[in-house]
Formats: structure tokens, C-alpha cells, sequence
């Protein structure tokens, strides 16, 4: 086979697709060129959706490929696990794995099922509510107390707002495009978001400055503190604080947004059988079920898992660039280029998941997928650190909210999606009416 797999002539239509339909916008390309498309640029990008492909990329050597994107450690700290590469990437996440153990989900479960139920308490029966952004806000509590071990309320809500100031300040146009990032003399949308990130930062400074003075606790933030390398060297003031906001942009929108998604698509009249199953599973548990019962819950691990799947949330996410020669699928890839599993292609292939575009938990109910064919949180090396916290936060309110409430969608309007950020969220809100 020749050097490259086919492609358009030029990305910019797909770009305009993407911001337009980013759940469908590979569809058309695969349709024209198969599930493996290059796209042109200075490096090309490969994409592929095949499952032989992905696997290829997720079991090769991690030292094979550096990050694609060093531009936006602007957005999430130089120093950021996700940019970071080869050893310095095997040391930052091995110190920041602890945290994230499955062994310490049980103590985060607690907290998040009693924010869950603080906010479902507060709920009136006809009352219309935005869940993108009641999940957003619930979502942030659960990342300020169990991440960075804030609970007091007026510090809560102080750095909530510099959290919410920088997620929500970050534009599609601003993350996708480079050569909009100028400050313009102190004004314009990048010159606000850096006066925002400069706040921002002061704070988490100050929050981990009182963090080394403060008794070992077992918030994430504690326990990046106590980390240590093999030679006994611990992250610098700055490493943490890019790390700490790494897990608010890749984890406070994105775990809300599948929320969201899931109780939208639940919530659809098509899809009334899949609500009636899982309300019907949650009435199985006592009046004050403990976390670790919810979260064992068959069909409502497949609800989230079809929620994922069927709304992913960003059609090829953490692109890497190979530092040498690959083959791929046939194709002999030059150093420089660009790889990158496409999610969005990997999740709608009909020979895996027949009539991709339905929503149905049963799939995972009727058979195990492998990691290159469901990949909601990537695989390899570089699989998301956060995932065992992000899909045990989503089981645990969902079954929290819908165990407390009936709600019905406001509108019977489809949802397309639309890009928030770089993520693929609801277009209209998913509002809701209490019911």
C-alpha cells in the first residue's frame, strides 16, 4: 500500500462538520474514504476506526509517539500528564496512579451519593431544570470536595467560580484554532482567559501551599502531595497544579455532559422500555442503598456504557505524533504524522454494534466488547487516569437522581449535539420538568 490512507483534499470541511454535528460528523468521511481517513495539515492526521488499527496504535511501543499538541498546555498546564511524554510520562502517572485506585472508589461514593441526594432534595415536582448545567454544578462539588478536599461552603463557591470561569471560558474557535490566541492588547476572549487563568492559578497555589502545612487527608490533592518517585522526589508546586487542572478540563464537563446525555436518552418516548428496566432494577435495592450496591448494578453499568457509546463525547480525542516509522493497517506512516483512534467511528460500525444509531443498554448486557471496539476513555498507556472515578460518579447519581425523582423531557425536540469546548455536549440544555 502506498504511504497514507485516503482522505479529503483539505480539512476544513470536516471542521465545519464537526462544529455543526460533532456526534456525526465522521459518518460522511467514512462512507467516502472507509473507517481509516487522512487528513491533511502540516503534520497530516491519520484516523482510523478500525478496531485492527486502534489496537495496533494502543499496543505498539508508548515511546513510539509524543503528544501532537503541545499548544495546549496553555489550556491545561505545560506539565500536564496528557502532554507529557516517553519517561516523563511513565513517572508522572505511575505517582499520580494511587488516587485513582478502585480500592479508594468507596470513600469517593460516599460523598458523591450524599451531594446527589443534597441536590435532589432541593427538586419541586413541575419545576423545569437544565441538566447540563445542574450535572456541571454537582459535578464541580464532587471534584472540589474529592479532589482538591475543599468543603467549606464560602470556599467552595470561591473557587467553583474560577473553576466554572476557565472551563466555560474556553471557546471551541480558542482550543481548535491556534492563531486566534492573541492577546489584542487586553482584550478579546484569549486576553480574558488568561487574566482568568492567572487567578485561577493564584488559588491553587494558595490551596496547595496550605495543603503541605495541613494533616494527610484522602483527597486526590492530599495524595498527589504524599507521592513519591523511585529516587523519593515528590511533584513540584507547579507539576501538581497543572495536574489538579488537567482533572477539572478533562473530567468536571465531560462527566456531566454523559449524564446528561444518558438521562436525555432515557428520558426519549423510543426508548420508554430502557427507563421502565432500569427504574425497575433501582426499586431492588433497600430505602438507603450503600454506593458500592448501586454501583454493581447490571443495567445500570449498561446504561452508561450505552451512553457512551452512543455519545461520545469527542470523536477523536489526544491525537500523538510518531517519532518514528509505523505501520498501519498496511500503511508504512512517516515520522511526523499524526495518529489518533477515532472514537466516533469505532462506536457507530454496524458489524459491531448492529443499527449503531439506537440506543440500546442490552448490547452490554449481551456481550463483552474489546477495548478497540468500545474506548469511551482511550486505551494503551494513555488510557484516562480518571476513568474508574468518572464511570463510578456517573452510576452513582444517576441512580441517586432517578431513584429520588420521575422527570420528563420538556421537549420532545431531538438533541443533534453541539461542541462545548472540545467536548460534544447537548445542544439544548436537556431540560427537564420534574415530575
Amino acid at each position: 500500500m502506498g504511504t497514507l490512507p485516503p482522505g479529503p483534499r483539505s480539512s476544513l470541511p470536516s471542521l465545519v462538520r464537526y462544529l455543526r454535528d460533532p456526534i456525526g460528523c465522521m459518518q460522511p468521511l467514512t462512507k467516502a474514504y472507509g473507517a481509516t481517513v487522512t487528513f491533511p495539515g502540516k503534520p497530516a492526521l491519520v484516523m482510523t476506526g478500525d478496531p485492527a488499527g486502534i489496537k495496533a496504535i494502543y499496543t505498539a511501543d508508548p515511546d513510539t509517539f509524543a503528544p501532537l499538541n503541545q499548544d495546549l498546555g496553555v489550556f491545561i498546564g505545560p506539565r500536564s500528564l496528557i502532554l507529557a511524554g516517553g519517561a516523563e510520562h511513565k513517572r508522572a502517572r505511575k505517582l499520580m496512579m494511587p488516587p485513582f485506585h478502585g480500592a479508594r472508589m468507596r470513600a469517593y461514593g460516599e460523598q458523591m451519593v450524599r451531594l446527589a441526594a443534597q441536590r435532589a432534595e432541593a427538586f419541586q415536582v413541575g419545576q423545569t431544570l437544565t441538566m447540563t448545567e445542574l450535572l456541571q454544578e454537582l459535578s464541580l462539588d464532587v471534584i472540589l470536595q474529592v479532589v482538591f478536599g475543599v468543603t467549606e461552603r464560602a470556599a467552595m463557591k470561591t473557587l467553583g467560580a474560577l473553576l466554572l470561569e476557565i472551563t466555560n471560558g474556553i471557546s471551541p474557535l480558542l482550543a481548535l484554532v491556534p492563531a486566534l490566541r492573541h492577546e489584542f492588547g487586553g482584550v478579546g476572549p484569549y486576553a480574558r482567559f488568561l487574566a482568568r487563568r492567572r487567578r485561577l492559578h493564584a488559588a491553587l497555589d494558595d490551596l496547595i501551599q496550605k495543603g503541605r502545612a495541613a494533616r494527610p487527608r484522602e483527597d486526590v490533592l492530599s495524595l498527589l502531595l504524599a507521592a513519591r518517585a523511585e529516587d523519593g522526589s515528590p511533584m513540584d508546586d507547579e507539576e501538581i497544579r497543572d495536574q489538579l487542572l488537567l482533572l477539572v478540563v478533562a473530567g468536571h464537563e465531560t462527566t456531566a455532559i454523559a449524564m446528561a446525555w444518558a438521562l436525555y436518552a432515557l428520558h426519549r418516548p423510543e426508548n420508554a422500555a430502557a427507563l421502565g428496566r432500569l427504574r425497575d432494577e433501582l426499586a431492588t435495592l433497600g430505602p438507603e442503598p450503600a454506593p458500592e450496591e448501586l454501583a454493581k448494578l447490571s443495567y445500570l453499568e449498561a446504561v452508561c456504557n450505552e451512553t457512551l457509546r452512543r455519545y461520545p463525547l469527542a470523536p477523536a480525542p489526544a491525537p500523538r505524533k510518531l517519532l518514528r516509522p509505523f505501520e498501519l493497517l498496511g500503511y508504512d506512516l512517516p515520522a511526523g504524522v499524526g495518529v489518533v483512534p477515532a472514537i466516533s467511528v469505532a462506536h457507530f460500525r454496524e458489524d459491531v454494534y448492529p443499527d449503531p444509531m439506537r440506543f440500546s443498554p442490552e448490547r452490554f448486557l449481551d456481550r463483552t466488547y474489546s477495548p478497540f471496539e468500545f474506548l469511551p476513555y482511550g486505551g494503551g498507556a494513555r488510557r484516562c487516569l480518571g476513568a474508574a472515578m468518572a464511570s463510578h460518579e456517573m452510576k452513582l447519581v444517576l441512580g441517586t437522581l432517578l431513584r429520588r425523582h420521575h422527570f420528563r423531557l420538556a421537549s420532545p425536540k431531538p438533541d443533534p449535539g453541539a461542541v462545548r469546548a472540545a467536548n460534544a455536549g447537548p445542544r439544548y440544555g436537556v431540560k427537564m420538568i420534574v415530575g
